[in-house]
């Protein structure tokens, strides 16, 4: 465990790079079955930094700090959850808190890229696929 902890920020500083190049690798093959796969992924980051961004934007919205009202900046909390992903005691978290499904979610993601790769690796090469034979020809009826 004290080994993933200190690797941790390397481990998810690795993820984008390998779904960069994985991108890359299946779009050059023309593998769109595994690239729709690892764009489903990123999609579910997008959607996670989306909602950081509401609950930071309700919870700035709802503390009325004063008489001035905190308005967040745009992109507050997608910072925030970057820092939770990357952080490496959110492995030791407890479950169920924000803190320990981010963790869980870069090692969701591995397992995810990996599925990504298998069916990249085990699919149909590009231009395989079984070609119907071709009838024969009809004689021409006589007259």
């Amino acid at each position: 465990m004290q080994t993933l902890l200190s690797a941790w920020p390397a481990v998810v500083l690795l993820l984008p790079a390998l779904v960069l190049v994985s991108a890359i690798v299946f779009l050059a093959k023309g593998d769109r079955r595994s690239f729709a796969f690892l764009m489903a992924l990123l999609a579910c980051y997008l959607i996670g930094a989306l909602l950081m961004e509401f609950f930071v934007f309700m919870a700035a919205r709802m503390a009325r700090a004063g008489s001035t009202p905190t308005v967040p900046v745009l992109g507050t909390g997608t910072k925030q959850l970057l820092e939770t992903l990357s952080n490496p005691r959110s492995i030791t978290a407890p479950p169920l808190s924000l803190p320990a499904i981010a963790a869980y979610s870069v090692l969701a993601s591995y397992l995810w890229l990996l599925v990504g790769w298998g069916l990249h690796l085990r699919g149909k090469k590009g231009g395989t696929a079984k070609k119907k034979p071709a009838k024969t020809a009809r004689k021409p009826a006589k007259a």
